[in-house]
């Protein structure tokens, strides 16, 4: 288009308008190497713009679109050149551009992105850029304000990380969260999902006690929720996190009260009207019995795997990463007992046993691409 107006059509000549519409598609578009190419247009957006063509104006809603993209990338350096538009951004701005100021979005986007990113300095970087935010805000600037969203992203970015500490961290991050709702402040109030976080966070320490914390959080969320407050009501995702807190227990002591704290918070899950165990739930508890019942006690492992398998047969959630971990749990004979044959394929079973989960779900894809990783 671009090219066609150069040689004479002054008919198709782009605008802001053409500009949004190809940043806009670039960035949702999800192809590898889209994020850079939305920035060169946005690049070229901006140059037209300083040579006087007021056709073309950028704004800050570009740049975050554009953010978002480097963000959602996940490439390597994402996280990096996401901090150089938001440096590109301020410049522009302190050269009298008033309409490409960072926002709250734009910061929101920048911390998104190191979440994102699986550097090992992404939640220090994290935290320092939402340290940033706050001193902008406390000096004046309202535009970017710190949100719920901005501190769960950077949550996130420390449950993500692995590092020792982090799950402290993460709490510690909540408590200051429920400080500043608890001033007054509605934009600080923590939510399902910034619980949820911290109990992953909690999940993936190895920490001693980290399954009884887990279950803690749960419960006074549950106890919030009863007393009025809404958006901390839990849901499946946040049962789920704690039963891969118990899966995942690595402190020999604490192991006989994680498989308690498993069961327990799987038989509340059951009981519910407003929810129920799915696929992920079954093989997170086979994850438990196989990861801490006592390989040498077969009977034990193969009455608590065949209880396990039932349920979820009879609620229709068998897929291929339940078959996996059940096989992992039992001898090769129970394995066939319980299902029939010795395959950890679909084709053959029963249909109402995977009725409940997706075509996708059931190749493994849709949300379970973690299993492979975590459930080993």
């Amino acid at each position: 288009m671009e090219s066609k107006y150069l040689a004479g059509d002054t008919d198709l000549k782009p605008n802001t308008f053409t500009y949004n519409a190809v940043i806009n598609a670039l960035a949702k578009s999800g192809e590898v190497g889209a994020a850079a190419r939305a920035e060169r247009v946005l690049h070229n957006m901006v140059k037209r713009h300083q040579r006087g063509n007021d056709d073309v104006k950028p704004t800050t809603i570009n740049f975050n679109t554009v953010l978002d993209a480097w963000a959602k990338s996940g490439g390597k350096g994402a996280a990096i050149r996401a901090e150089e538009i938001l440096e590109w951004m301020d410049q522009l701005n302190k050269a009298g551009n008033n309409d490409v100021k960072p926002d709250t979005i734009t910061f929101n986007a920048v911390i998104d992105a190191w979440a994102r990113s699986a550097d090992k300095r992404a939640p220090t970087r994290a935290e320092k850029i939402l340290e940033h935010m706050d001193e902008l805000y406390k000096s004046g600037n309202e535009d970017v304000k710190p949100d719920t969203y901005t501190y769960n992203t950077v949550i996130n970015a420390w449950a993500k990380s692995g590092e020792v500490g982090a799950a402290s961290r993460a709490e510690h991050i909540l408590a200051v969260m429920e400080q500043r709702y608890q001033n007054g402040d509605e934009d600080f109030k923590p939510n399902t999902r910034t619980h949820t976080s911290v109990i992953d966070a909690w999940a993936k320490s190895g920490e001693r006690g980290a399954a009884a914390r887990c279950e803690h959080i749960l419960l006074t969320m549950q106890q919030q929720f009863e007393s009025g407050n809404l958006d901390v009501k839990p849901n499946s995702h946040t049962f789920n996190a704690v039963m891969n807190a118990c899966a995942f227990t690595k402190i020999d002591e604490d192991r006989t009260e994680a498989l308690a704290i498993a069961f327990r918070v799987f038989d509340w899950l059951c009981s519910r009207s407003d929810m129920q165990p799915d696929a992920y739930t079954y093989t997170i508890l086979l994850s438990v019995c196989s990861n801490l019942l006592p390989k040498e006690d077969e009977a034990k492992r193969f009455l608590h795997a065949k209880f396990l398998f039932e349920k979820c047969c009879e609620s229709g959630h068998v897929n291929d990463f339940v078959l996996r971990k059940l096989k992992q749990t039992v001898t090769e004979n129970e394995y066939i007992k319980l299902v029939g044959t010795d395959s950890l394929s679909l084709d053959n079973l029963p249909r109402e046993w995977s009725r409940n989960v997706s075509r996708d779900a059931r190749n493994g894809r849709n949300g379970s691409r973690g299993l492979r990783r975590r459930h080993k």
